[in-house]
């Protein structure tokens, strides 16, 4: 957690659009607010900043708009002339050929002339990765450079990945209820099956499609804000709360994921953090801590 008296992070450092994102990571951090207080703060100074567009900016690596640069810097609470030398840091790097842009946003001048070149080769590397399949296993060497294609997959907690166990359907360990949540569970015959759908910027549905239920979506209970907040199967509505951002991690485990929810922008984990290593262990909505009960790694199955 950034520490407030430190002063917030400093855009000019940036010297890569990724860096910069990292850097408006980190403002975010030192602001110490959720997406929706950010979200709040934005209205209250004439600006729009829903919580899905800030979690799709956070998880790129591409230069956000100078727009939404100005309303989230102004929303994490800095005034009129340092935000305004963010969005002087973004301007330079987009000076930059090698720096990717926001989808959409036209390139400087300079840089047109390096465009149809630099598509064709988006498209060939798009049709490769189509023609390969991604299978994302413990130890690889690094980590992913696009979100999953739609599909099939086992989700392993990094903690027990040598465990062999997946993210499946359980109950409270404590019996209060008997309604199905997500948990740990021996990924041999696990249930229900899960697919991944992607609704953009590296944000996805994670549906489970049960042999007796059918379909329905991973949700946050009550789309609630706060910590300790377990995950169950619900109707699939496109909400928020069931919305994740895939955050690609490489620690502490290689080639993982944060699980991010929209409406909140925290993260997913164990109950009980990595000590938990144990089936039945549930997982729940919790602040991100950068250890490895809240980082996934994904297997594509085939049908």
């Amino acid at each position: 957690m950034e520490d407030h008296r430190a002063g917030p992070p400093q855009p000019e450092d940036a010297t890569t659009a990724a860096e910069f994102v990292t850097a408006l990571r980190r403002l975010r951090l030192w602001s110490g607010l959720t997406y929706r207080q950010l979200e709040g703060k934005a209205h209250a100074a004439g600006h729009v900043l829903p919580p899905s567009t800030t979690a799709t900016m956070l998880g790129r690596s591409t230069l956000p708009r100078e727009e939404l640069v100005t309303a989230y810097a102004r929303a994490c609470g800095l005034d009129e002339e340092d935000a305004g030398r963010w969005v002087a840091a973004r301007r330079r790097l987009a000076m930059d050929p090698a720096a990717p842009v926001e989808p959409g946003e036209e390139p400087p001048a300079g840089r047109r002339r390096a465009r149809w070149p630099l598509v064709a080769a988006a498209v060939l590397l798009a049709l490769a990765a189509t023609a390969t399949a991604f299978v994302v296993r413990p130890g690889a060497p690094d980590r992913p450079e696009q979100p999953p294609a739609d599909g099939r997959y086992l989700l392993r907690p990094a903690h027990v990945a040598d465990r062999d166990l997946c993210v499946g359907e359980g109950r409270e360990r404590n019996r209060r209820t008997d309604r199905p949540l997500a948990v740990q569970r021996p990924c041999a015959g696990v249930v229900p099956d899960t697919y991944l759908e992607a609704v953009g910027g590296g944000v996805h549905l994670i549906k489970w499609r049960h042999p007796e239920q059918g379909w329905g979506c991973l949700s946050v209970d009550g789309a609630s804000l706060d910590d300790e907040v377990l995950v169950a199967p619900g109707e699939c509505t496109g909400a928020a709360h069931q919305r994740f951002l895939l955050e690609p991690v490489t620690t502490p485990v290689p080639r993982g994921f944060a699980l991010r929810p929209v409406h909140s922008g925290k993260c997913l984990g164990v109950l009980g953090g990595p000590a938990e290593v144990e089936p039945g262990a549930e997982l729940m909505q919790t602040a991100c801590s950068g250890k490895a009960d809240q980082e996934f790694l994904l297997e594509a199955v085939r049908d």
